[in-house]
This record gives C-alpha cells, sequence and structure tokens, in this order.
C-alpha cells in the first residue's frame, strides 16, 4: 500500500512541475529560424541585403530596447535605407515588458513614417509595417511588397 502511495504522490509531483515547465519560453517558436526560413524563401535574387543590428545601434534604432532582458532578439535591417525592410523579433522575459516593446517598436515605425524614410515608396512601405504580439513574442516586421507574406508566415508559427 504504501509502494502504490509513493508512486502516485511521485506522479503527481512530476505531473505538477511538468505543468510548472510549460512556459511561454518553452512555448515560444525559434525566431531564428523564422527569420532565416522566410528569407530564404524569396530566393537570392528577392532578398534584399540586410545586416544584423548589434548591440551598437539597438539603442539609436530601439531606444529603450535594452533595458528588457529579452529570451530571444532577432534584429536586422536593410543594408540600404533606401530598402524599407526590417525584422525586430523579440520574446521578452517578462510577460509584463510586452507593451512596452510593443510601443517601442510602434514608435520606431511612426519615425520612419514621420521622416527617417526619406524617400515616397519607402515612407508608404514603412505605413504598412506591423508590429505583432502574440505571448511574450513581440515582432516589428516592414516588409515593402512582401509585408502580407511575412506577417501570414510570422503568425503561422503560433
Amino acid at each position: 500500500m504504501k509502494r502504490i502511495l509513493t508512486a502516485i504522490l511521485a506522479l503527481a509531483l512530476c505531473l505538477g512541475l511538468a505543468a510548472c515547465g510549460s512556459d511561454t519560453a518553452a512555448d515560444a517558436p525559434d525566431l531564428q529560424a523564422y527569420y532565416d526560413d522566410f528569407m530564404a524563401s524569396l530566393g537570392e535574387e528577392d532578398a534584399p541585403m540586410m545586416m544584423e543590428i548589434t548591440d551598437d545601434l539597438v539603442d539609436s534604432m530601439y531606444p529603450g530596447l535594452s533595458d528588457y532582458e529579452l529570451s530571444q532578439r532577432v534584429l536586422y535591417t536593410a543594408a540600404i535605407s533606401a530598402v524599407a525592410f526590417e525584422m525586430a523579433l523579440v520574446e521578452v522575459a517578462d510577460a509584463a515588458d510586452v507593451e512596452a516593446v510593443k510601443g517601442i517598436f510602434q514608435s520606431r515605425i511612426d519615425s520612419q513614417v514621420e521622416g527617417g524614410a526619406m524617400y515616397p515608396a519607402t515612407v508608404e512601405a514603412w505605413q504598412s509595417a506591423e508590429v505583432i504580439v502574440q505571448g511574450n513574442v513581440v515582432a516589428l516586421i516592414a516588409a515593402g511588397e512582401l509585408q502580407s507574406d511575412a506577417v501570414a508566415a510570422f503568425n503561422g508559427l503560433f
């Protein structure tokens, strides 16, 4: 009888720990894999030349983002300013930070629309950019003519 009770308690403990472990971090998709797969799907001829936004540039492009703990961070922008193509994909460690990061990304879009993007076609493309929230994942996607494809592929991860 003691063995059965011990086995039941051990099983209950394992199930309880498993339930605690099913956090958003485990459920969030691999954001780098999404970016890599989407860019590869464009083919070499159609994919814009991109550069990673490194620590040096993060605060100038996304002021305040470095103040938040991120579980994942994938930040790329077109290497040529005349091309409105940018993907900022992050997973925040704390769900309470989602709205703040969403605001940072929306500010990036607003600043590009209000004068950061210098060409009419680039401004138009930035006007179509979107900030998307899925759980603890916040994404800024500016993909010009490919906007709906990029957003659909991103939302398909969830």
